[in-house]
């Protein structure tokens, strides 16, 4: 009978959690334009597209990206921002997983159409520019 011996390592749990921590605070420190700053850069670049010709309309756009019409509806309606919060949401750069203006709250400044609604609202919601 032959003997078969095999060595398996084994990193001490503690070193795991030590690199998960270093990991996380490396993420951390890196920023990262915020996802609301990426759709509305998704939403612009589709409006241009189909003003190009590109696309034939929205329900072109839903179907080749794989989208439903209503979202692609929330997308565009991004653009219904005044240009001054749109380029501050464009600006916006957030640590990964920690976003304070999500799509969500921008809907909520999009209750209204004017824009001097808009901004007034959005000096509610925005966060702190530090």
């Amino acid at each position: 009978m032959t003997e078969h011996a095999e060595t398996i390592a084994f990193r001490p749990r503690q070193r795991r959690t030590q690199a998960r921590v270093k990991r996380r605070r490396r993420q951390l420190a890196e920023r990262q334009p915020a996802r609301v700053a990426r759709r509305l850069a998704l939403a612009h670049r589709i409006a241009a597209d189909i003003e190009a010709g590109r696309y034939k309309d929205y329900a072109d756009v839903a179907r080749r990206h794989g989208l439903t019409r209503a979202r692609l509806t929330q997308l565009m309606n991004l653009l219904l921002l005044a240009p001054d919060i749109q380029e501050e949401v464009l600006a916006l750069e957030f640590p990964v997983g920690r976003e304070p203006v999500t799509e969500r709250t921008l809907r909520r400044v999009l209750t209204s159409l004017c824009w001097e609604d808009q901004r007034a609202a959005w000096m509610e919601l925005r966060p702190d520019p530090s």
